[in-house]
């Protein structure tokens, strides 16, 4: 059930660019940012390729890292994947920055980790832009799974201004 998703992340995992930042992430409030997003946009990735809506749940653990339980609806099966992962804050200036690291048998000891930036968010925190360092993949999250539509516009047009390729657009979400 969640060996398709699993194998994708981990080939996700693997991508690293060596391209520099072209912007610096946005400050964020951890306390703020905990709870429940819901993916509604992202650029095209082999990871989700058919993942309809998914739900991020980014909650503090006992440890001081982060628990991330990642739940996607599959189509056109309807099936759910779930995909488990830790995240650690990496810049604690910003606290912006995150590693995140695959849990489970595809862990190995945390060698299956990327690096993740809220690149910016609602002064709410309704919403956020998340993605690599490299802006090679991102994705924009809001705390409702059903945004209005333009909301849904003036995030991904903020994304835009940030730089991040909006041309190939997913829309997720209800």
């Amino acid at each position: 059930m969640i060996r398709p998703l699993l194998g994708a992340a981990a080939a996700a995992v693997l991508l690293t660019s060596a391209a520099p930042a072209l912007a610096q992430a946005t400050a964020v409030d951890l306390d703020r940012f905990d709870g429940r997003w819901f993916e509604i946009a992202r650029n095209p990735n082999g990871m989700q390729r058919d993942c309809s809506r998914a739900q991020i749940d980014f909650n503090p653990s006992s440890t001081g890292r982060y628990a991330i339980l990642v739940t996607c609806v599959r189509r056109p099966s309807g099936q759910v994947e779930t995909l488990r992962a830790t995240a650690r804050v990496t810049d604690t200036t910003s606290n912006a920055k995150f590693r995140f690291s695959l849990a489970g048998l595809l862990s190995f000891g945390g060698l299956a980790s990327q690096q993740y930036w809220v690149w910016d968010h609602a002064p709410d925190y309704s919403w956020a832009i998340m993605g690599l360092p490299d802006k090679s993949s991102w994705w924009i999250w809001q705390r409702s799974q059903s945004p209005a539509a333009s909301v849904r516009a003036a995030t991904l047009a903020r994304a835009r201004a940030l730089g991040f390729d909006t041309s190939r657009v997913t829309h997720t979400g209800a």
